[in-house]
């Protein structure tokens, strides 16, 4: 299932204002992986489309109802909108730069562009 698909079934969650639609990092101790969650459409896109994104969880919402979805490969048979994720990916995805990106829109913070999965092993 490609990513590009289920891209194209994120919306807004109309239940979260501006500034309550999150996206955290946590990460503990020696884990090889960080857990990453976000409400942010923007950023809910890239990382369905980023190759080393694994699903936990997608909160689903169809009309007034939500659920949550822990198959990713059940996600392109729902009615209505992801309006958030759950996931993790390889700690070695993750970079923090010494010098700020040109701009400072959150949906920049992922990166899709595909990296060869050995360096991760």
């Amino acid at each position: 299932m490609t990513g590009e698909k289920l891209a194209s079934l994120v919306d807004r969650d109309p239940m979260l204002g501006g500034d309550e639609k999150e996206t955290t990092l946590t990460m503990c101790g020696q884990d090889k992986h960080f857990s990453i969650y976000s409400a942010k459409p923007t950023v809910i896109k890239s990382l369905l489309k980023h190759d080393h994104f694994e699903i936990e969880w997608a909160r689903v919402i169809d009309g007034d109802s939500g659920k949550r979805i822990k198959e990713r490969s059940k996600l392109l048979d729902i009615s209505g909108d992801i309006v958030a994720v759950e996931g993790k990916m390889p700690i070695g995805t993750l970079t923090v730069k010494s010098k700020p990106r040109a701009n400072d829109h959150q949906s920049s913070i992922v990166n899709s562009e595909t990296i060869d999965s050995s360096v991760f092993d």
